[in-house]
């Protein structure tokens, strides 16, 4: 989360929250419909009262995006609809009335709701943040809603609606504005969700432990974790009382252990919940037909997604003479290898996102697939399409060798006929290509950019403006960097801008600080970086980067080349030199400070906060109710630098048990905070 996001949020705390906030929640998304892209927020009013919001606004994750300003009233019990673009929604949708007449996306020119994830601000009048939701196109956050019909609905609008196990896919594609949501539940389900087993690709010699979120509001009766070993489908029961392989008593986390296997056995599960009403709800949802699984001493195929085009305006066509997207997929290894029932996706989080057939690939041969949304025209052409902002693309295996990724990566920003990928073919991380190499090597192209980022730093022991970029000239020719761009966020790409007659000879570096640039990076990884042309709209570099360590920078080696690898000490403005083994150089104290969100949440009755600092200072970390008022004081001492667990069992200064209901934890080291919600359900 942002900074501003924290400061507006904490501002709420600090004065009490307004009457209203309890009134109007975020209610439905749709941030990616199928075909022209429709996107649309929907606002409910959960209260008896008439709430004016006029002079209230809507916003995406962006703080440098316009916000989209909002007039009008919601009656009790009534919608609100903002929608990005007019004439896309009314071409649509017929009979929504209650519609805001501002947009946020007209004709593309604003901000739209990001396909692979992002966040809705809705502030009212005095800009104090009201009800945020930031959802994912995968994980535990319903994957089908990313294009392939459904929008995304919260199941009772009184749930948080900041936790993606209270929202589903709307049962009928486009969704429901302004109507009751197709989700809708009074009595609600058990939740059944989130499961994870501990090993992606088990041997004969692990035993396997599954786990899964459950909980019921009614009371739950039992949870079960049904297992196939050839004989169908046996029950076992799944616990929460801190024995049999579950770690924590009564943290609604239900273990079960599957015991060894022999090699080449195929091992099918799907957990099942029942509450104290006879109701039932199972992960995954559509179980048994759907199942998890998992083949005993699997060794994984060597394919690599080795080239993406995104923009095809004038490049190869396809059998319907469709100048379509298109990405290949490489056979690394040394044997032929059957595709069917593998899985291609652009989200990391969906992995059974489009289902590949039984076509084959040779050793050191390509396959091209249409990336058209157009499953119609081929089983080559997926149910999804490239965003040319820069995504994700990926290879699952199939659901019974674990549906595990095989290879994937991230993309930066697109330009027309410019393509991505691996440079040389066993490269670390894919570059954009001159000319486009579809069913060939890469290497018979030319790189696109003459510049590359070729060194950085994230963090630093020291703390203060330790971030720095290196650029570099890898061409025989002067490159002039004036009015391009650098930025750690695809969707704001010109975050900073070289000055004018920032001219880069030939073999020349330059290193960009933190306090020029006015953003870091992230320790944490995860993160990218990416030079942009002076047109805003041609990508030079882009490198998306792992964990790192305090005072070790990452570049390329030697200058230039695709081989990405740890300096310590760094070499910025110089040549890269003597690469490190980062293993020996790991600081056993945290590098960063950091808030994790608490686990397990909902909870009841204890949850456990996790926080780290990087060096000894005074702590504070408080629990306060959505009024604002101080609940708990957890930790207010000095603490030195390290890694640090706190159980709140759930009552107040008083020792005194709280309600149910919605809170917050705030965590204070010096001049740096952070806080993060947590539910209650007694």
């Amino acid at each position: 989360m942002n900074k501003i996001i924290i400061t507006l949020i904490l501002m709420s705390l600090s004065f009490g929250v307004t009457q209203a906030s309890d009134k109007i929640v975020i209610n439905e998304i749709m941030y990616n419909s199928p075909g022209n892209d429709v996107e649309f927020i929907e606002l409910y009013n959960i209260s008896d009262d008439t709430v004016n919001v006029t002079g209230w606004q809507i916003l995406d994750d962006n703080d440098s995006h316009t916000p989209c300003i909002l007039s009008g009233v919601i009656k009790p019990g009534d919608y609100f609809v903002i929608v990005g673009d007019f004439i896309l929604f009314y071409l649509q949708y017929q009979g929504v009335s209650n519609i805001n007449p501002n947009t946020f996306d007209a004709g593309g020119n604003g901000w739209s709701l990001g396909n692979g994830g992002d966040v809705v601000r809705l502030y009212d009048a005095a800009n104090v943040l009201h009800d945020i939701v930031a959802y994912n196109d995968g994980g535990a956050w319903p994957g089908s809603a990313d294009g392939n019909g459904p929008s995304i609905e919260l199941i009772h609008p009184l749930l948080d609606n900041d936790l993606a196990m209270n929202w589903d896919p709307s049962m009928q594609d486009w969704g429901t504005p302004e109507k009751q949501n197709s989700v809708y539940s009074t009595n609600l389900l058990p939740v059944c969700k989130d499961g994870k087993r501990n090993i992606d690709l088990p041997k004969s010699s692990d035993k396997v432990v599954v786990t899964v979120v459950s909980f019921d509001q009614e009371g739950l009766g039992k949870v079960e974790l049904m297992v196939d070993t050839g004989a169908g489908f046996v029950s076992q029961q799944m616990y929460d009382d801190g024995t049999l392989g579950d770690v924590v008593a009564s943290d609604s986390i239900f273990t079960s252990v599957i015991g060894t296997q022999q090699s080449g056995s195929l091992v099918k599960y799907y957990a099942k919940a029942t509450d104290n009403t006879g109701q039932t709800d199972n992960w995954p949802n559509d179980a048994p037909i759907k199942y998890h699984a998992y083949t005993v001493d699997h060794t994984l195929p060597n394919l690599r997604i080795n080239e993406v085009l995104a923009i095809n305006n004038s490049g190869l066509i396809d059998e319907y003479g469709e100048n379509d997207d298109w990405f290949e997929i490489y056979n690394a290894g040394e044997t032929v290898v059957n595709l069917q029932g593998m899985f291609v996706s652009d989200a990391m989080g969906a992995s059974q996102k489009y289902q590949l057939p039984a076509v084959t690939i040779a050793p050191g041969k390509y396959l091209l697939l249409w990336a058209d949304n157009n499953e119609v025209q081929g089983a080559l052409h997926t149910n999804f399409k490239l965003s040319s902002g820069g995504e994700s693309i990926a290879i699952f295996e199939t659901v019974d060798h674990g549906n595990v990724l095989i290879h994937g990566w991230k993309y930066g920003l697109m330009s027309p006929d410019i393509s991505m990928g691996y440079y040389p073919k066993n490269g670390f991380a894919p570059e954009y290509l001159k000319n486009p190499t579809p069913g060939a090597s890469n290497e018979s192209s030319e790189l696109f950019s003459p510049v590359c980022i070729n060194e950085f730093q994230a963090t630093s022991n020291f703390g203060g403006d330790d971030d720095w970029v290196e650029i570099f000239n890898r061409s025989t020719v002067p490159y002039d960097l004036s009015g391009c761009f650098l930025s750690d966020e695809r969707n704001n790409n010109t975050k900073w801008i070289f000055p004018e007659e920032t001219i880069l000879k030939p073999g020349e570096f330059l290193v960009v600080y933190e306090d020029v640039l006015h953003f870091g990076f992230s320790s944490k990884g995860n993160d990218v970086i990416l030079i942009t042309a002076a047109d805003s709209t041609t990508g030079l570099d882009f490198f998306d980067f792992g964990d790192q360590l305090a005072d070790i920078s990452e570049g390329r080696f030697p200058d230039g080349t695709n081989n990405w690898t740890f300096f310590n000490p760094s070499t910025e403005g110089s040549a890269n030199a003597n690469p490190t083994d980062i293993s020996k150089n790991k600081h056993s104290n945290p590098r960063t400070f950091a808030l994790n969100q608490n686990y397990p949440n909902p909870f009841n009755p204890n949850t456990n906060i996790r926080f780290k600092i990087p060096a000894t200072g005074e702590v504070k970390l408080t629990v306060y109710n959505i009024l604002g008022q101080d609940v708990k004081a957890l930790i207010n001492e000095f603490k030195p630098a390290g890694s640090y667990q706190v159980i709140w069992n759930a009552t107040n200064n008083y020792g005194e048990k709280v309600k149910s209901g919605l809170y917050f934890y705030r965590l204070e080291f010096g001049q740096q905070i952070e806080f993060r919600k947590m539910i209650l359900m007694r």
